[in-house]
């Protein structure tokens, strides 16, 4: 006599799932992974810099972040600040694009002064955009001033545009009320 086995109620319902599962499958079959490029990443390494801003036609020391301390960095924080200004304040500098910055071993005139050996630098600042008012080459120069490594600031306007020598001292009239400006 030959016995058979008959399956495990249990096998045969794994059994009748599998094979529903199999024929119930929605047909479609799985995408492959699209690379959209590296996460965002958000940098929470800012510094507060002072830059000038404007209030009534007259420059105003502001606090506004920027990526470190380093004067292409507090520049480029100054043009940025026009487009989030605190209330009551604005820029002249919001059509204008700070294409380069340079700086430079300041050599000063002899006659003129008496330490050539300190160690200055000149800011050399390339801006393009319309015409530059005087009151936007006053927000470069007296923030470029707050810096004490910077004895000279130039600013050329467009391409090839010549470097003209500004200190904060021509733009004294354009101080805060009840305040000063640097050198």
């Amino acid at each position: 006599m030959t016995r058979t086995l008959s399956p495990h109620p249990l096998t045969r319902a794994v059994a009748a799932v599998l094979l529903v599962a199999a024929m119930a499958a929605c047909g479609v079959d799985p995408t492959r992974v699209n690379d959209k490029g590296p996460p965002p990443v958000i940098s929470g390494n800012s510094t507060l810099v002072r830059v000038y801003l404007v209030r009534s036609g007259r420059l105003e020391p502001v606090s506004v972040a920027a990526a470190s301390n380093r004067v292409n960095d507090v520049l480029s924080a100054l043009f940025g600040a026009g487009r989030r200004p605190p209330r009551g304040i604005g820029t002249s500098l919001s059509r204008m694009r700070l294409a380069q910055v340079q700086l430079v071993r300041y050599t000063p005139d002899p006659s003129t002064r008496n330490d050539p050996d300190s160690a200055g630098l000149r800011l050399r600042v390339f801006v393009s955009g319309p015409r530059m008012s005087r009151i936007a080459m006053a927000q470069i120069t007296c923030t470029a001033r707050l810096r004490p490594e910077i004895w000279a600031v130039e600013i050329a306007q467009g391409d090839g545009g010549t470097l003209k020598i500004h200190t904060c001292r021509e733009y004294w009239d354009l101080a805060p009320r009840n305040g000063h400006l640097p050198p």
